[in-house]
């Protein structure tokens, strides 16, 4: 619906969580989530009000009130307790960037109740764990793992869907969250009904986590890097001898031997001499093996003419002289991982986690 400049939809995936999408003169509504996988939506006994400049919602578990003047939501209980209110509409305003037609900024800002705390937002290295009072950059970083999901005290969360650079923020005024660009404001907030009932199962909007095996729960064991294959089988066996139980071990990165082979999935010949077996002896002393993989192309490299030739290089240089690949790109994932299966996971690897060397990394 038209709420003064902004246009504002509203959906309910269950009758505990609502999907928000806001947008300008110029943008859309429409997106395709590289989050969200839900698609099928219940069928619903949604009530519909509509009285003196207010729109109500009612799911049976969530009332929504909606300013027909600004689009500012007030969420509230079934029996009208208010549980978060939009301050204000939303602030969207139009960016120039090259090769977009229409793009904008986006941001949304809450008023919280004084004493409810704000949790979650993924791993930060702060220090702090209620983010009430503070400030976070959620973009992903080296020790940094963004997960643009908050939960309140209160029993409420948001999930914010956007992947852009976004900052929250929480001072005495408001909480809010902005993006650097967006087509739309898009967010989803889901309701329990108190800080210790779960909150509505955000993996029905999400998809499930599958579970590791059971050795990832144990310790593993990391350091900056291991340099050579020697070094590296001598910190299990001395582990073994002290018999402190281990289940993991992580080789970080320059397993490929020196800036020249950078992200090269596979093993330097000179200083990791037969990975197979060098895996194969980990494995009979029970130990498993975890690598980090780098999602750029290094110079030189023995791939990079193919990942050139075909386009899959973007033109921006990297701190070590790496460039990133298109990883939207499904036939440069595809070959990505042919190279990585070849180099590495016929070796015997375990497990691997991303690390991308803008300083970006992700846990597996």
């Amino acid at each position: 619906m038209k709420t003064g400049k902004l246009n504002v939809k509203v959906q309910f995936y269950a009758d505990d969580r609502v999907r928000v999408v806001k947008w300008a003169p110029g943008g859309t509504p429409q997106k395709a989530s590289l989050v969200v996988i839900q698609t099928n939506l219940p069928d619903l006994n949604i009530q519909f009000q509509e009285n003196a400049g207010t729109v109500t919602l009612a799911s049976g578990k969530i009332t929504l009130q909606l300013s027909e003047s600004d689009g500012a939501i007030q969420y509230l209980t079934a029996d009208n307790r208010p549980i978060l209110a939009e301050q204000g509409g939303a602030i969207i305003e139009p960016l120039k960037i090259k090769h977009e037609k229409n793009a904008f900024s986006v941001q949304q800002n809450f008023k919280l109740s004084p004493d409810e705390g704000i949790y979650g937002l993924g791993q930060h290295q702060s220090g702090y764990m209620n983010y009430r009072g503070r400030t976070v950059k959620l973009v992903q970083a080296n020790t940094e793992a963004v997960t643009p999901f908050l939960i309140s005290t209160r029993g409420w969360g948001i999930l914010w869907d956007n992947y852009s650079k976004t900052i929250f923020a929480d001072d005495p005024d408001h909480m809010s969250l902005w993006s650097e660009v967006g087509d739309n404001l898009d967010y989803y907030f889901v309701c329990g009904k108190t800080w210790t009932t779960p909150l509505p199962d955000t993996g029905i909007l999400t998809g499930q986590a599958p579970m590791y095996g059971k050795w990832a729960y144990g310790y593993w064991q990391s350091k900056e890097h291991y340099a050579t294959r020697d070094e590296l089988l001598a910190v299990a066996q001395k582990y073994r001898a002290l018999q402190i139980p281990i289940d993991g071990l992580v080789q970080d990165w320059d397993y490929w031997g020196g800036i020249t082979n950078w992200s090269s999935m596979f093993f330097d010949e000179k200083t990791y001499p037969d990975p197979k077996g060098m895996i194969d002896i980990l494995h009979q002393e029970n130990f498993h093996l975890i690598i980090s993989i780098w999602r750029d192309s290094g110079r030189p490299r023995r791939f990079t003419r193919t990942w050139k030739k075909r386009g899959y290089l973007y033109s921006p240089v990297g701190w070590a002289g790496f460039r990133y690949f298109d990883v939207y790109n499904p036939a440069a994932n595809d070959l990505y991982w042919q190279y990585t299966s070849k180099g590495l996971f016929s070796k015997g690897i375990d497990g691997w986690w991303m690390t991308r060397p803008s300083r970006t990394s992700s846990t597996p």
